[in-house]
């Protein structure tokens, strides 16, 4: 057995591959490397252990799998790459322009107009997972009135969006935010499912948005999709395939969750948000050839939101709007008699 072998196979045993002979040309293809990870046994949100197993998938040279919870319904990761590789892989990640100002433009302009709808005049915004701000450019040409903070873990993205736009920023983790204050509106737009610690989130948001003030979150829309994806390839391929698959259709391997409408919606209502509104997320910008299919199905999609009262979502995204609950109003206390 080769030096070469032999340090692939051992790298593969520590990186998730039990059968880690038929996974050595395959390594060797993909120039695997020592990856440091931590394996999930429970989930990051209720703390069940019970789950069934959706699928598997090679990411930064580990394999992986997407577990569904038992308890809540989280589709989860159950491996944790070395934060440092993910901070470097954002790093450069935030460098496309392009895909911030024209992939994303029907959507910025979407999550623009529910912040000028919500937000008081004067009022605050948070952006949380912000990266370099071009969402809130979008907002602040709308309303140069709102008072706009940052958040990101990213020390490069925070340095662009206060440079760039004067925007106020806070460099750190969603599950890590400390403010100062509550804000009137809390932007989550595409970031909760890289918080690795999705509780502290859960136990910080009511902190952040003031009584009577929004949340707004986006996220994938895909949960069922991808499992009924998995339910026909389980009929229609043998096991031993399936042992060496390396992707799930429909799943971004970045994503360290899947939320359900379901579970946003639960979650959100016990932390004193009501109402919950769902609605149809804008698609990103595709390129000319199909632009207007993505147009006709946009409208469509709304119509069947609007058609079944909210009830049946189609988008491949989907956003929440949550309303904190004013404090009850405590009556006049009666006076005891003389």
């Amino acid at each position: 057995m080769t030096d070469e072998r032999q340090g692939l196979l051992a790298t593969l045993k520590n990186q998730g591959f039990a059968e880690a002979e038929r996974w050595v040309d395959y390594a060797r293809d993909h120039g695997f490397q020592q990856i440091r990870s931590q394996r999930v046994s429970r989930c990051p949100n209720c703390g069940t252990e019970s789950h069934t197993q959706i699928g598997q998938y090679v990411y930064y040279s580990t394999l992986m799998r997407l577990n569904l919870c038992a308890g809540c319904g989280l589709a989860y990761s159950d491996r944790r790459i070395d934060p440092l590789i993910i901070r470097t892989h954002f790093e450069g990640a935030y460098k496309d322009e392009d895909y911030f100002l024209d992939r994303r433009s029907r959507l910025f302009d979407q999550l623009a107009r529910l912040v000028d709808g919500h937000a008081p005049s004067g009022g605050s915004v948070l952006d949380i997972g912000g990266a370099k701000g071009h969402l809130m450019a979008v907002v602040q040409r709308r309303r140069p009135d709102l008072h706009i903070t940052i958040s990101d873990l990213s020390k490069s993205a925070c340095t662009w969006a206060a440079t760039t736009y004067g925007f106020k920023t806070i460099c750190s983790a969603a599950g890590a935010l400390h403010a100062d204050r509550a804000f009137d509106v809390v932007v989550m737009s595409d970031v909760i499912y890289y918080e690795p610690e999705p509780a502290k989130l859960w136990t910080l948001l009511p902190n952040l948005v003031t009584p009577g003030g929004i949340v707004i979150i986006r996220v994938p829309n895909r949960l069922s999709l991808i499992r009924l994806a998995q339910a026909i390839r389980r009929f229609v391929t043998s096991k031993r395939a399936r042992d060496m698959r390396d992707r799930i259709m429909f799943f971004n391997p970045e994503h360290l969750f899947i939320f359900s409408r379901r579970l946003l919606t639960r979650r959100l209502s016990s932390l004193g948000f009501d109402p919950v509104t769902v609605l149809p997320s804008e698609l990103l910008t595709p390129g000319a050839q199909t632009r207007r299919f993505h147009t006709l199905y946009y409208q469509v999609a709304r119509l069947v939101h609007l058609g079944t009262l909210g009830r049946l979502t189609i988008t491949p995204s989907l956003l929440l709007v949550g309303r904190r609950a004013l404090p009850a109003h405590r009556g006049a206390v009666e006076r005891p008699s003389a």
